[in-house]
């Protein structure tokens, strides 16, 4: 580049060219021995940079490069930026190439979500499951991720740019130059007003003294426009990724995605490309001109001198013939060569070409945009056939392109909205609809991951992007062994270090299947004696773990702690101030020790309906399931709901144009609300199906009217041998009728929990209906989305816990006050997760029967799914 003469004195007054320092450099010790045939003593450095004051002795250089490379025209760059523009628009394989690429991510749904780590350190220290912990804290940064994405929705409202067109423009930098220039544009009051593209080739960077970037408030990027700079911006952060200063207008984001230590510079897929680019352009060439005309003729006519023709008359016949021949008819008229004259004929392009090779070009040329030829139309010629081999392809260009871009893509976004629009730390930019090219390998990881106590069911779920199980097992760290599932949790309770812990044995009815699992000690108890010493070993272990469970959740128990089986000689360790003892001789003789005292409702702190409620909703869980499949036709649903909404389908799906149309339908993005009146002008509902919780209330009733008597005459089992769940004339075994029953009140009072379900169900289903409608799902997706919906034993399971609890309190309630108890107390399960509510309940002791609990609920359940139950308190009092 030639500066004029004001140029040069404009650089020379800003003392850009002169000022040189050069720095000392103490050497380091030389103390190896000079040897024959050895190595050598090295040289001393001469020192170009300045030396750090702690060492006397400069840094090392990034790297070696050319001296005032900052100036205009000064670069190490071997390809200007104008030949990777044009490359990327020429010869239609580049270019195609790069929309594939841009329409393959740019077209992805994206989200802000919250981190892993965020959620991690949530977790930490809360007894609250894993999901309610998530749920609370994406709850809590709810208006912060309202506001980001508002944001990223225009995120360059001055040019007019939606979310698309921004990422577009960003990948079209990023595949031609490798090099994305933003601009942070702000508001004079310091707000955040616009991130703005620009042409990353009019930026260049500079460089520090050692070759590096130059820190703030030194400038770090230069415009070049028109051969002279023209702006210059700083780093948008320093060394340390901190903003100096707060953010100001001259900051510049500056990316690469292909970063090396040589060069300021990235290596995009357009400069990668570049030599079979040419190759590629040269062949196109060939085969153009083979239709310029004159270029190849097509026959040659030798002349042997024969005829005895002068030059001059050579070529004369030769323009008579070209002439002739000119005309179409003339063409197939027969010619006579005068004597002497042969004609050669010439052999055409088609037996030239071979169109193999110019496969194997496009071969080339799209591996360095990791695309595959299936993209382009495009097919393998035998081989192991193009269905399948180009299924492959596709799975191995997913994980070597698209996943890589994108995850950078990512991670880009994030540091930019964090560092210039203020996004919490606790928050990440992310696309949505990534999955793993190869799930079956995937649930194979997590399988064995989950197997060997790595990860929870529920961890394993969320990876899936599945429903979260209910039950507290599936958050607790597990081994899956031959011999059976073995929780890591309260293993050490169960057992001395070194001991094998194995699955509980025995058939105990009361073993339910959140207890603690015991050790295995099927040698030990071989040696020890018959089956009813092995017998009272298991339960003393289960019940010995159920109080340590027990007194870790009330370190300062209101009452002790009841043992049926457990002696003082079994934990002669215990302090006998919090528990109350078996008794040895009834304990030995087989008898309940509460039989044998008498009743005392203080004493007896189990509940013996924890045995019979999990029966009971094991048994309707599947019938809820079935109710509710039975409900709804999703085939139907899903096909009315598209007809009469004029979804457009993807072209891979089912043609649904013979279904009829209403002709009242919206436009697609008809929201939510438009889905719930749509089901209820089509009469659905699920009262009807819904009504199965009746029959579920009728068993939680008899299990807690039962056991509420059991518990009043100071017993803590009760014989649930002639009981099964969903017997008919269950309802019989509660013996008060007429209008002091309170299972009829209870049956009365289901109606408002069947609406209250319902509707929520209902607003469920319309929510799957109108995500349906943006994505534009076809009838099997969205039947296959309602089946899910309605089939969901996660959900169904909850119904049933929770409304056979709703039951056992409303029975225990009625059965107390018969009995004249006036007072009662909270009792948590102790094979169960328990959560704050619970414990805050339990721990408020005895109070009025008619008062509420400081939860504001007058019984259990507290929550969905919760199992807690009612005992009596001051009995006669």
């Amino acid at each position: 580049m030639t500066f004029t003469s004001e140029q040069v004195a404009a650089l020379l007054a800003n003392n850009r060219l002169g000022g040189q320092i050069t720095g000392t450099f103490p050497p380091l010790p030389r103390t190896d021995p000079p040897v024959a045939f050895g190595p050598g003593v090295p040289l001393y450095p001469a020192a170009i940079d300045p030396p750090r004051p702690d060492s006397g002795r400069p840094e090392p250089r990034f790297n070696e490069y050319p001296v005032s490379s900052n100036l205009p025209g000064m670069s190490d760059r071997l390809v200007p930026w104008k030949v990777l523009r044009d490359a990327a628009e020429v010869g239609g394989l580049p270019r195609r190439c790069i929309e594939i690429r841009k329409n393959e991510v740019a077209s992805l749904a994206w989200t802000i979500r919250l981190t892993e780590k965020a959620i991690e350190r949530a977790q930490e220290g809360s007894e609250q499951p894993d999901h309610e912990v998530a749920k609370a804290l994406r709850q809590q940064l709810s208006p912060e991720i309202t506001r980001c994405m508002e944001f990223l929705e225009r995120p360059d409202r001055g040019q007019g740019e939606t979310a698309t067109d921004w990422f577009g423009k960003l990948l079209e930098e990023h595949f031609v130059l490798d090099a994305i220039a933003i601009y942070p544009r702000r508001t004079r009051g310091g707000d955040l007003y616009a991130l703005e593209v620009l042409d990353g080739s009019t930026i260049k960077p500079l460089r520090d003294h050692r070759g590096g970037r130059p820190q703030p408030p030194n400038p770090a990027y230069q415009q070049l426009l028109w051969g002279f700079p023209r702006g210059e911006f700083i780093a948008d952060t320093d060394a340390d990724g901190n903003v100096l200063n707060g953010y100001r207008s001259d900051h510049l984001v500056y990316r690469r995605r292909n970063v090396r230590a040589h060069t300021p510079y990235g290596y995009s897929a357009v400069e990668q490309c570049l030599e079979d680019l040419d190759v590629w352009l040269k062949r196109r060439a060939w085969i153009k001109s083979e239709y310029d005309d004159g270029t190849v003729p097509s026959a040659l006519v030798t002349n042997n001198g024969a005829s005895g023709w002068t030059p001059a008359q050579i070529k004369d016949y030769e323009t008579f013939l070209n002439d002739t021949y000119g005309a179409s008819g003339a063409r197939h008229r027969l010619r006579i060569l005068p004597p002497g004259m042969e004609l050669g004929q010439q052999s055409d392009a088609a037996e030239r070409y071979r169109p193999e090779y110019d496969l194997f070009l496009i071969k080339l040329m799209v591996a360095h945009f990791d695309t595959t030829i299936a993209e382009f139309g495009f097919t393998e010629q035998g081989g192991l056939g193009s269905t399948g081999w180009h299924e492959g392809q596709a799975d191995v260009q997913r994980r070597k392109g698209t996943l890589p871009t994108v995850r950078w893509l990512q991670e880009t976004v994030t540091d930019i909205l964090r560092l210039h629009l203020g996004m919490h730390r606790d928050l990440e930019f992310a696309f949505l609809g990534l999955e793993e090219e190869d799930e079956a390998a995937a649930d194979a990881v997590d399988e064995a991951r989950y197997k060997t106590a790595r990860l929870t069911l529920n961890e394993a779920r969320d990876r899936a992007g599945k429903p979260r199980y209910d039950f507290p097992e599936a958050d607790k760290p597990m081994l899956v062994t031959t011999r059976g599932v073995i929780f890591l949790e309260g293993a050490a309770d169960q057992a001395a270090p070194g001991t094998v812990v194995g699955p509980p044995k025995g058939g105990d009815e009361t073993t339910q299947a959140g207890d603690e699992e015991t050790p295995d000690d099927d040698e030990d108890n071989d040696e020890e004696g018959d089956g009813e010493d092995e017998a009272r070993a298991e339960a003393v272990k289960t019940e010995l773990a159920a109080f340590r469970r027990w007194a870790r959740r009330n370190p300062n128990p209101r009452r002790p702690f009841a043992f049926t089986h457990v002696t003082k000689a079994d934990a002669p360790d215990i302090n006998t101030e919090i528990v109350l003892f078996a008794d040895p001789a009834a304990d030995g003789g087989g008898a309940d020790p509460k039989a044998s005292s008498s009743p005392d409702i203080d004493n007896v702190r189990d509940w013996p309906g924890w045995s019979a409620d999990l029966r009971a909703a094991a048994y309707w869980k599947p019938r809820i399931i079935k109710a509710m499949r039975g409900a709804i036709d999703a085939r139907a649903l899903a096909e009315r709901w598209i007809a009469q909404r004029g979804i457009t389908v993807k072209a891979d799906e089912p043609d649904l144009s013979g279904v009829q149309n209403s002709g009242d339908a919206g436009p697609p993005g008809t929201p939510w609300h438009d889905a719930i009146g749509w089901l209820t002008a089509q009469g659905i509902s699920l009262v009807q199906a819904l009504l199965i919780i009746r029959d579920v209330q009728t068993d939680g009733y008899v299990i807690g009217e039962r056991s509420a008597t059991a518990v009043l005459a100071g017993h803590s089992t009760v014989d649930w041998s002639k009981w099964r769940p969903g017997d008919p004339d269950a309802a019989r075994l509660v013996r008060p009728t007429g209008a002091a029953n309170g299972l009829q009140t209870l049956l009365d009072d289901a109606g408002i929990v069947i609406r209250n379900v319902a509707a929520n169900r209902m607003d469920r289903l319309a929510k799957v209906l109108s995500d349906a409608l943006a994505r534009g799902d076809s009838a099997d997706t969205t039947a296959i989305s309602i089946e899910h919906l309605l089939a969901d034993p996660a959900w169904a399971e909850r119904i049933a816990v929770t409304e056979i609890a709703r039951a056992v309190s409303a029975a225990s309630l009625f059965t107390y006050r018969l009995n004249g108890v006036r007072q009662k107390s909270w009792l948590t399960a102790v094979d169960q997760r328990v959560c704050p509510v619970c414990l805050t309940n339990e721990g408020a002791g005895a109070i009025p029967l008619s008062q509420a609990f400081p939860s504001g609920h007058a019984m259990p359940p507290g929550h969905p799914s919760c199992r807690c139950a009612l005992l009596p308190e001051g009995l006669g009092t």
